[in-house]
């Protein structure tokens, strides 16, 4: 089993316990279910984690090194752009559309819609 495994299995098993506790203690339906909840969507990721489990990883080995993590691919990282501060603009008018009107909603999902399609054109 991987650590990541181990670890999403762990945060899983809190999730329920906590939220099983805090039900008899509390009596209050929301809370519970958002624990619950977070509990079986950890576990979920957990299971599929364990079926996808394949040979160890060097970060699961005792004995491994830097070089043993070397061939595996890291993806790209584009660091001179600009599309994440106007996807976090237009996170930032969503949040504020929620408390103010509904046209700095439209607003912020039409850049944010804008961001993610310059974020991926981008990352090609």
């Amino acid at each position: 089993m991987r650590t990541s495994t181990k670890v999403f299995a762990g945060a899983g098993a809190f999730g329920l316990v906590v939220g099983g506790i805090y039900w008899f203690v509390t009596y209050e339906d929301a809370g519970t279910v958002l624990l619950l909840s977070m509990g079986f969507a950890v576990l979920i990721v957990a299971g599929y984690l364990l079926r996808r489990a394949r040979a160890p990883l060097p970060e699961d080995r005792a004995d491994a090194g830097p070089a043993d993590a070397g061939d595996e691919p890291v993806g790209t990282f584009i660091l001179g752009s600009a599309w994440p501060a106007w996807l976090a603009l237009a996170s930032a008018l969503v949040a504020a559309g929620l408390l103010f009107g509904v046209a700095l909603v439209a607003l912020g999902l039409a850049l944010a819609a804008l961001a993610v399609i310059g974020l991926i054109r981008e990352g090609r």
